[in-house]
């Protein structure tokens, strides 16, 4: 049996749907991740930064992924420069799998055109030499659409 308390008239509050807590927590922090990390994404695609910037947030094949795309532009921008807008990280949104990992899309847009990104982020342990273990949120998945 389920309880429901009524918090202002004419509104009921579900005490299993709290918007603070664990889950809650969980979704933010690894929304606040997706976000930063896909913004120092698109700026690496777009040349703004250098990707060593990318190597601790995330996994070694997106890594790799994303160098293969930077080899890719680097060809097509020595047969012809890219100008015009930046690219912008317009939209993210996050669907939690569990309290260690989610799902990611959304939308980067640069000038009249737009793609979608979609991927996935994870909690995990990771060990820095002469650093203590840590949990952090890491991109383990990415795509550009």
């Amino acid at each position: 049996m389920s309880t429901v308390t009524r918090d202002r008239p004419g509104t009921t509050q579900d005490p299993r749907r709290s918007t603070t807590g664990p889950p809650v927590e969980a979704a933010r922090a690894a929304r606040g991740c997706v976000i930063a990390v896909l913004q120092r994404i698109v700026e690496v695609l777009d040349g703004r930064r250098p990707s060593d910037h990318l190597s601790p947030v995330v996994t070694v094949e997106v890594f790799e992924q994303i160098a293969v795309a930077l080899r890719r532009r680097e060809d097509d921008v020595a047969r012809a420069p890219v100008r015009g807008p930046a690219v912008r990280l317009r939209r993210v949104h996050l669907q939690m799998v569990s309290l260690r990992a989610a799902n990611y899309f959304g939308t980067v847009e640069r000038g009249a055109r737009t793609r979608a990104v979609a991927g996935r982020v994870e909690l995990r342990t990771v060990r820095s030499p002469g650093r203590q273990a840590v949990e952090r949120w890491m991109l383990t998945e990415f795509a550009i659409l």
